[in-house]
């Protein structure tokens, strides 16, 4: 795993994420137009699941690497913005969600309230960015809200990431008969890869400006 303490560190392991991927749709997409006509259907097929690997797994990687760096901060929770403390007491909002014992309840209020002054303890495993495994637009913004960052910027690509990325890779994993043409793919793609561009890019921005640190008002 990459050292992320620094933010020269996170921008160099979240570049080095986007890179290899880079490199294997550009790689893809060079056999793609050397196959024959009759072969391409079945190959842009097989395109659409890698383009949506490539998104679900950037979104996923680059959210964890950033989760790490602020943890390695060894920040208290009270020091956090309010998305990122949501995420450092992740299990006990769970709890909370799952009791239906007011006492309970009570309980992780005074929990809550009493553990500002605590280290903030943020899990950067892989499943603390829930994709859910169909990483749709609404989805994507969820978790660019718990990380700090924001999503509306790309509301134009709704549509292309629910319908023509999203429901075109699970018709194809499901065995359905979908064809792509190659123009499209590489539409799709060029937009997907503008958006994680982006995600890089805030995320090493939010690191290198501190925007994880909670802003007191005077």
């Amino acid at each position: 795993m990459a050292n992320v303490r620094t933010v020269e560190q996170l921008e160099a392991a979240l570049t080095e994420e986007l890179k290899w991927r880079t490199h294997e749709v550009v790689q893809w997409e060079s056999v793609a137009a050397g196959v024959r006509d009759y072969q391409l259907p079945a190959v842009v097929r097989g395109g659409i699941a890698l383009l949506y690997g490539h998104w679900e797994g950037y979104v996923k990687a680059a959210g964890c690497l950033y989760l790490e760096h602020v943890s390695r901060k060894g920040l208290k929770i009270d020091e956090l913005r309010a998305e990122l403390a949501a995420v450092s007491m992740r299990t006990l909002l769970g709890k909370g969600e799952s009791s239906k014992s007011s006492t309970q309840h009570t309980e992780i209020i005074l929990a809550i309230r009493e553990g500002g002054g605590e280290l903030a303890r943020i899990p950067f495993d892989r499943s603390t960015i829930r994709t859910r495994s169909n990483l749709s637009f609404e989805v994507f913004e969820d978790i660019m809200h718990s990380i700090g960052c924001d999503a509306s910027r790309h509301e134009i690509h709704r549509s292309l990431i629910n319908n023509r990325l999203l429901k075109n890779r699970n018709d194809i994993a499901h065995g359905r008969e979908l064809y792509v043409l190659l123009d499209d793919w590489r539409d799709i793609r060029h937009r997907v890869f503008e958006m994680l561009v982006d995600v890089r890019t805030q995320l090493a921005n939010s690191a290198a400006t501190e925007s994880y640190r909670r802003v007191v008002r005077a």
